[in-house]
């Protein structure tokens, strides 16, 4: 009688075989794969540790996102505009309470144009009437400098690698923030260039708030002052409607806004108000 026989004299499968040491074919390879598994996870498990070794042993990188308090944050500005080698951009609206902080950058920022370091400052209206000498100063030793309309941010980039930014006023709980992580950077590099390209340079801006200090601008803002009617303003300026709202526009767009309700905001801010008004 065969062993691969039964006494029915039937073919038998691999389940009728004889148990080895008490296993079948079956169990002794679940135990070799279960053993090979073990042995790859020992040599990743191994691999890992390696890497990790090797990883404390570099040099410590810097943090991505460091947030400062606000005492740091001259500090921090003029060590960061100090070491700046390749450009840097300021970009403020001058809010008062960081006129401490805006003040020394500027001094550091001279002293960048002076070893020849390219430099551009984005300005609100506040924040070159409340330094204007010194912003003379940096376009003579060829700052580039522009004026935005509105309230830029308030944020110090160096070199495209990092970038200093102070949170909104409206944001009192938040602290400013050191941000070194590239694609952070990248993304308010971009930002900084479309506001950049819009924004009115230094040169142009006086003049704008020259011609704003003259007749007939300071006539037409006494009338929007007073809430005159165009038909009434026309009458009291002795000219036709239309040259009186052609007028009205020319200012708008010195003025850089696209209401009138902004106007007696916007005079404010650049100083151009009637004499009466102030």
């Amino acid at each position: 009688m065969s062993v691969l026989g039964n006494t029915n004299g039937e073919r038998t499968t691999p389940h009728d075989a004889l148990p080895i040491d008490g296993r079948d074919a079956r169990d002794i390879r679940d135990t070799r794969d279960a053993r090979s598994v073990e042995h790859t996870l020992l040599q990743a498990s191994a691999l890992i540790a390696t890497a990790a070794s090797a990883r404390r042993r570099q040099p410590a990188r810097p943090t991505a996102v460091r947030h400062l308090y606000p005492s740091q944050l001259a500090a921090t500005a003029r060590r960061l505009i100090d070491h700046a080698e390749h450009f840097v951009v300021v970009t403020t609206a001058g809010r008062p309470e960081l006129t401490a902080v805006f003040a020394p950058g500027l001094r550091a920022l001279e002293a960048a144009r002076a070893r020849g370091v390219p430099a551009r400052v984005l300005l609100g209206p506040h924040a070159v009437r409340a330094s204007r000498a010194r912003l003379l100063r940096l376009s003579a030793g060829g700052c580039e400098i522009r004026v935005d309309a509105g309230e830029p941010r308030e944020i110090l980039l160096i070199d495209g690698a990092l970038a200093l930014i102070v949170p909104p006023a409206e944001a009192p709980g938040q602290r400013p923030t050191l941000v070194r992580d590239p694609s952070m950077v990248g993304v308010t590099c971009q930002l900084l260039k479309g506001t950049w390209n819009t924004a009115r340079p230094l040169r142009e801006f006086h003049g704008a708030v020259a011609r704003l200090r003259a007749e007939p601008a300071q006539g037409v803002l006494s009338c929007l002052r007073d809430g005159l009617t165009d038909e009434a303003a026309a009458r009291r300026m002795r000219v036709s409607l239309r040259t009186y709202r052609r007028k009205v526009a020319q200012i708008m767009e010195e003025l850089g806004i696209t209401s009138r309700f902004q106007a007696g905001r916007r005079a404010a801010e650049l100083g151009v108000l009637p004499v009466d008004d102030l």
